[in-house]
C-alpha cells in the first residue's frame, strides 16, 4: 500500500477516535451547572462587576479568546459592553511577577487592588492542579468573589476550591479534546447570550 494511502487510512481512523472522545465530553456537560455559570456571569455584568479569566498554555489562549469575544463580538447583538479581563494578556507584567516573585503569583498579583466583591473569576485548567490558577481562585474567594472552574481529568485542586465547577472528566493527559471543550464553553456562552433576554436588557452605551 502506498505510504500516502496508509497515512490517509490512519488519519481517518484517528479522526473518528478524536470525534468520539470530544463527543463523550460534550455529553458530560451538566446543564444545571452550565446554567449556574451563565446566571453568575449575567448577574456580575448587571451589577457592574468584572469577570476575570485565567489559564496556562492552551487554556491561556482560551482565556484570551473569551475576553476578545466578550469585548468585541457582543457588539453584533447588544450595545452593552461586558467587563471581562483576561489575566493572561499582560506579558511584561506576568514575566516581571514570575521573575521577581514566583510563577504561581502571576495571576494573584494582578488581582490585588483590582478584584472586588461581586467580581467573578473563571479559571481554566485541564488538570485543575496549576498552582497559579488555584491560588487565584483562593484569593477570589477571600475577596468575596465567585469562582468558576473549567476542568477535566480528575478535576484537581481547582475543583475543590471553586464555587461552581464545570468538570468533564477525561483520561489523564488527553489535553486536546478537553481544551477544545473549554473553548466551546466560551463560544457557547457568548453565542447563547445573544438570545438571553435578561442579558440583552442590560443598558448599553
Amino acid at each position: 500500500m502506498p505510504q500516502s494511502m496508509e497515512r490517509k487510512e490512519k488519519l481517518s481512523s484517528y479522526l473518528e477516535n478524536y470525534k468520539t472522545r470530544l463527543n463523550i465530553l460534550l455529553n458530560l456537560i451538566e446543564i444545571d451547572v452550565l446554567e449556574q455559570v451563565v446566571k453568575c456571569m449575567i448577574n456580575a455584568f448587571k451589577n457592574g462587576n468584572t469577570v476575570y479569566v485565567a489559564g496556562n498554555g492552551g487554556s491561556a489562549a482560551t482565556a484570551s479568546h473569551m475576553q476578545a469575544d466578550f469585548s468585541f463580538f457582543v457588539r453584533y447583538f447588544t450595545k452593552f459592553r461586558p467587563r471581562m479581563i483576561a489575566l493572561t494578556d499582560n506579558v511584561p507584567l506576568m514575566t516581571a511577577i514570575g521573575n521577581d516573585n514566583a510563577f504561581e503569583d502571576i495571576f494573584v498579583e494582578q488581582m490585588k487592588g483590582h478584584f472586588s466583591k461581586g467580581d467573578v473569576l473563571i479559571s481554566i485548567s485541564a488538570s485543575g492542579n496549576s498552582a497559579n490558577v488555584v491560588k487565584a481562585a483562593e484569593l477570589a474567594n477571600e475577596l468575596g468573589g465567585t469562582t468558576i472552574a473549567f476542568v477535566g481529568f480528575q478535576g484537581g485542586n481547582l475543583k475543590e476550591v471553586s464555587k461552581i465547577t464545570m468538570h468533564t472528566p477525561n483520561p489523564e493527559g488527553d489535553y486536546g479534546p478537553i481544551e477544545d471543550l473549554h473553548m466551546i464553553f466560551g463560544h457557547l456562552i457568548v453565542n447563547y447570550l445573544s438570545e438571553d433576554e435578561e442579558f440583552l436588557s442590560i443598558p448599553g452605551e
